[in-house]
């Protein structure tokens, strides 16, 4: 963990200027492309995914990402033709099956999608999910899940959900590393049903360990324009990361980012200037889900950092 900055306080000082600078480069229309459109839900059904498939199209999102099993079978049909590609997640949400069944999963469905869109490579995207026990005792048991999935992806887009809401900080450095040294093409934070989603500062943090050559995708919790650009200014503030290749947003809400991007342009400054609660989006604040070890460790980070004020008002 050579990059680690041991003792630094939370990273949730945004920089207003620079959000502002950040914010009126886009348009509605150019944060769609960002968009991986999301629905993971036990009970979602074809007209759903339709309808899914539709938004994806008509507003150019990135991806429409799904659970396989039920839904390999319809979506190549939907997106077939289009510039969207069809996102999968493989061992989801939990990432508990071995390494052999990650890649046996990762195999057919890429055969199955192929077949039946029927365009060739290129077309998909797979989020896979890492065991996370196995990580925190044993980091090479995750650099070879995410290589053995990656070999089976056959070329194709990999992204790794590493579910940071259930790590330390030291250790979201520790698999942002074995990311970066992997074959992966994107480190991503949250299976959107953990303790909490994403935050700027697991965000930075990524970015800052697998630099320029990676992607990072945000997911969980970001339902409007607002929460975008601050998780775009953490992980992608360089113009040369604003592009679908480097930076993503999973989302369930994707017309409500679009619409309130228009909100956001129309009067950006005052949307900066009103801020938020340093502790909403710090996730040393998020521990009511959390083991006791990671509350402890939460708490400790809390009492040494320069918004420790707010914690004595945590109705908010």
């Amino acid at each position: 963990m050579s990059q680690f900055i041991p003792n630094r306080p939370p990273l949730v000082d945004i920089n207003k200027e620079e959000l502002i600078q950040l914010i009126k480069r886009f348009t509605p229309e150019k944060l769609a492309h960002f968009i991986d459109v999301t629905d993971l839900k036990a009970d979602t059904q074809e007209p759903k995914m339709k309808k899914m498939a539709e938004w994806a199209i008509t507003h150019h999102c990135a991806s429409v990402c799904v659970n396989p099993v039920e839904s390999a079978d319809i979506l190549p049909v939907l997106l077939k033709g289009s510039g969207v590609k069809n996102c999968y997640v493989i061992d989801f949400p939990l990432g508990k099956i071995d390494i052999d069944s990650k890649a046996q999963q990762t195999e057919h469905v890429v055969k199955k999608n192929r077949e039946l869109r029927g365009e060739g490579k290129g077309k998909m995207e797979l989020d896979m999910v890492i065991n996370v026990g196995r990580f925190k005792r044993d980091h090479k048991y995750a650099l070879d899940e995410i290589n053995a999935v990656c070999q089976a992806a056959d070329g194709e887009l990999v992204k790794v959900i590493v579910r940071s809401s259930e790590l330390t900080e030291e250790e979201v450095w520790a698999i942002s590393e074995i990311v970066a040294e992997s074959k992966a093409d994107f480190i991503k934070n949250s299976t959107g049903m953990d303790a909490f989603g994403a935050l700027p500062d697991h965000m930075w943090i990524m970015r800052q360990v697998v630099g320029n050559t990676k992607g990072v995708k945000a997911s969980g919790g970001i339902s409007d324009a607002m929460t975008a650009m601050r998780l775009m200014w953490a992980a992608a503030k360089d113009p040369s990361l604003q592009t679908p290749d480097k930076f993503r947003f999973g989302s369930s809400g994707p017309l409500a980012i679009i619409s309130t991007m228009g909100w956001l342009l129309h009067n950006t400054e005052g949307w900066v200037e009103a801020g938020i609660i340093p502790c909403i989006i710090c996730p040393y604040h998020h521990t009511s889900k959390h083991r006791v070890d990671l509350r402890e460790y939460s708490n400790k980070r809390c009492q040494v950092c320069q918004h420790k004020e707010f914690r004595k008002h945590k109705d908010f």
